[in-house]
């Protein structure tokens, strides 16, 4: 698929700007988002920086991305989606692995679902956004909604990391869809209910370079148990000890600050 290249290069500049998390158990403590040798600087030189992280000798050795989207509406329904793509670069040439992953279980709740005739919800503008996007729009009540995204850094490569792309899938059931699908130019999990809302998560890019991380929450009815996660997993060889790794995340970091997009 010709558009992986692309992808992976338009996730790692555009996520890059998010919070970091370092694994707990590798690097000790979560990296700190700033250090006393951090300073600002120039916007052209943050421009010129676009996409450009470094720490110790600067290799990758694997980028992963995992979105997961989860829904329990009031009549009983679970839905649930999720979807990762990874590159493994340790072992010279790229290993590419998709899967993607759908289902829909109908429970016993006894609930009712509302009519939503008379509510409205206008996402049309989040389309547009490029960078880091993060809404929910609720036109309802008694609803928990939630979008959350994460960068972890270690130097441990995962374990069962695959070597190959699998079919985009979907599930549709009286009324409930989920899909997990890659495209060429982006990656994306999307959930629904008939006349009750959407849930969505996707890394988009184009042509020219520009692109976006998207997660969205949009619900019209009452009662749901929504949410969104996303986890990106850099992993790096270990460069000296591991309060050196923490503080060169955390320049790294600090210099990417205030690229989330427009």
């Amino acid at each position: 698929m010709r558009g992986i290249p692309t992808l992976i290069v338009l996730a790692l500049a555009t996520v890059l700007a998010l919070p970091a998390a370092a694994d707990e158990g590798l690097l000790g403590e979560r990296v700190p988002t700033a250090t006393q040798d951090i300073q600002p600087i120039s916007d052209p030189a943050l421009d010129a920086m676009r996409g450009r992280f470094v720490t110790g000798a600067g290799q990758v050795l694997y980028f992963g991305v995992e979105m997961l989207s989860t829904w329990h509406s009031p009549d009983g329904r679970v839905l649930s989606g999720s979807a990762l793509l990874s590159f493994d670069f340790s072992k010279g040439t790229p290993q590419v692995s998709f899967v993607p992953t759908v289902s829909i279980v109908q429970g016993s709740s006894g609930g009712v679902l509302v009519d939503t005739s008379h509510r409205t919800i206008d996402a049309s503008g989040l389309d547009n956004v490029s960078g880091i996007e993060q809404g929910i729009q609720i036109v309802g009540d008694f609803n928990n909604a939630g979008n959350s995204t994460e960068l972890h850094l270690t130097n441990t490569l995962p374990t069962g990391a695959g070597n190959g792309v699998g079919a985009n899938t979907a599930l549709s059931m009286d009324g409930a869809n989920a899909s997990a699908a890659l495209q060429a130019d982006g990656m994306a999990v999307t959930l629904g209910i008939d006349d009750q809302g959407s849930l969505r998560q996707m890394i988009r890019g184009d042509a020219s370079g520009n692109g976006a991380v998207l997660q969205t929450v949009a619900l019209l009815g009452d009662g749901h148990d929504v949410s969104n996660q996303l986890r990106i997993t850099l992993v790096q060889p270990m460069q000296g000890s591991s309060q050196l790794l923490q503080q060169s995340v955390a320049q790294a970091l600090g210099q990417l600050k205030g690229i989330g997009g427009h």
